[in-house]
């Protein structure tokens, strides 16, 4: 297969997977007004094909009529072009296929929605895409020597949660493959973090009480933080109790989402978003240790947040380094969302409760990872989006559950 071909005589190229979910006219509405070629295919096998032929930069597909069958051509989407920005449209979907919707679009619009929601969901998309993509931010992280890759578990276990099939003792199997991530799962599922009543000893109860979600987003988390082993070159703070810490930042922003009951997947979200929010500052640290320590002195120096001070004197702040990496891996966007903007939830152009507000809000909560520069590495609380949100009222609630996770805290 040839290279793909850029089209350019229009300013965005989108592709339309036709679907009675969708509205021709409200599609030739948006692209009229932007200036953008509009390519039109009747099935996701055709939307397939053409994706191998040419680069779209936006892909909007119906999923009403064949749920199952659209899931399956986005994934593949996500795999052959992933730096396209993916809406899907659709109509009452059940609990199951909404959350796996959301782990591969971008926006998901309703059926009737007006050419205004769909020109709003584009542009928004766009907007963080724009500010992940920056050169700055690809040249910083190509000059990193090592970038993990996701390991094949993960991708398994992700084949497995956008399944509706896999039983308990099949996703069990999958771990089972990989001795050392089967013993930390056990191991996991019976330590203080999740305070069960009772010891487990088998793979497949563990996933019953886990969920397949839960193990999924521990065993990349885990693989993320090992990849990074923390050497003698850094003593400014431990990477351990930085993974201790997001561990909690994500149980806190689950019980967050739960407290304003959000549905389950967002909840799933902010609990992978929690776990990965601060793996940028790993990442910085393992770099260049000498220079992240001058950047850390000097942010204390200056009263300054510190991912002000890392944009500053490095050119990109450990959250665009986190986001960016996380993007390599397709991760789902509203996690990815969360990781670029959870110091400053301000600047995200979504305005409602997303995985974004329990991580940013649960990590403002949270005491900082004591490290030798005196140096908070944690986010200040953004009141005005939290009251922009309607959500100032919930305050208290959320500082006295941050009081009982801070105790979890290591000393």
């Amino acid at each position: 297969m040839d290279a793909k071909v850029k089209l350019s005589l229009h300013d965005k190229n989108i592709l339309v997977c036709r679907s009675a979910s969708l509205n021709d006219d409200e599609i030739n509405t948006v692209a009229d007004l932007n200036n953008w070629s509009v390519s039109r295919v009747d099935s996701s096998e055709q939307m397939l094909e053409r994706i191998q032929e040419h680069h779209f930069d936006i892909i909007i597909a119906g999923v009403s009529e064949n749920p199952e069958q659209m899931l399956s051509a986005l994934m593949m989407a996500i795999k052959s072009s992933p730096e396209s920005i993916r809406i899907v449209v659709s109509g009452n979907l059940s609990p199951s296929i909404a959350a796996r919707v959301s782990e591969v679009a971008h926006s998901s619009l309703p059926e009737n929605c007006s050419d205004v929601q769909l020109s709003l969901a584009v542009e928004k998309a766009l907007k963080v895409a724009g500010l992940i993509q920056k050169p700055e931010i690809k040249d910083f992280i190509g000059r990193i020597e090592r970038l993990p890759s996701l390991p094949a578990i993960y991708e398994a276990l992700n084949t497995a949660l956008m399944s509706s099939q896999s039983s308990a003792r099949e996703i069990a199997q999958i771990i089972e493959r990989d001795p050392v991530m089967s013993a930390k799962v056990l191991q996991l599922v019976n330590s203080a973090f999740f305070g069960l009543e009772r010891q487990i000893y088998r793979l497949n109860e563990a996933v019953t009480i886990l969920g397949v979600r839960l193990i999924r987003d521990l065993t990349l988390a885990s693989h993320l933080f090992e990849a990074f082993p923390q050497n003698a070159a850094w003593t400014s703070f431990s990477f351990a109790e930085i993974h201790s810490r997001s561990m909690l930042v994500a149980r806190f922003a689950q019980d967050i989402c739960r407290s304003v009951k959000a549905d389950r997947h967002l909840q799933g979200q902010a609990f992978l978003a929690g776990l990965l929010h601060d793996f940028g500052m790993i990442v910085l640290a393992s770099h260049d240790p000498e220079e992240y320590r001058m950047v850390m002195s000097k942010a204390m120096e200056l009263s300054q947040p510190l991912y002000v001070v890392e944009k500053m004197n490095l050119g990109v702040s450990h959250a665009e380094a986190g986001a960016y990496m996380l993007g390599l891996w397709n991760l789902p966007p509203k996690v990815i969302e969360a990781v670029l903007f959870h110091h400053f939830p301000g600047s995200c152009p979504s305005s409602d409760f997303q995985p974004l507000t329990a991580v940013h809000i649960a990590d403002a909560l949270l005491p900082s990872v004591s490290n030798g520069m005196g140096c908070s590495v944690s986010s200040q609380l953004a009141l005005k989006y939290v009251e922009r949100l309607g959500l100032k009222n919930h305050l208290n609630q959320w500082e006295m559950m941050a009081n009982e996770y801070a105790g979890k805290l290591p000393n």
